[in-house]
């Protein structure tokens, strides 16, 4: 009997120290802890149009691709575009089809010229 009462206050005993390491951990979670804040969702800014004619999403695309020589990634160009990616996967799709842009590898895209 004497045995059983001795390991039961090692047994507690135990349990009392992994409950402190717990608590501590948890605490050391909690201060290290940081929730990131959301970022606005980025909007295209549209250039002034030419002649009264107000730029097609399109071209906005194509303006935001002309800037990189060895192409753009579909993903690059929701950021940037501020489209979904059903707006910008039909854009890149119709443009490819008349020629305007070709696709480099898989989801990246450049602009012909």
């Amino acid at each position: 009997m004497k045995k059983v009462a001795n390991d039961l206050r090692s047994i507690a005993k135990q349990l009392t120290t992994l409950a402190q390491k717990t608590e501590n951990m948890a605490k050391a979670f909690e201060t290290t802890k940081t929730t990131p804040k959301k970022q606005p969702a980025r909007v295209a800014k549209k250039k002034p149009a030419a002649k009264g004619k107000a730029l097609t999403p399109t071209d906005q695309v194509l303006t935001i691709m002309k800037r990189f020589k060895k192409g753009i990634t579909v993903e690059a160009l929701r950021g940037k575009s501020g489209f979904t990616e059903k707006q910008i996967s039909n854009i890149v799709h119709r443009a490819c089809k008349k020629g305007k842009m070709k696709r480099i590898g898989r989801g990246v895209y450049s602009v012909f010229g």
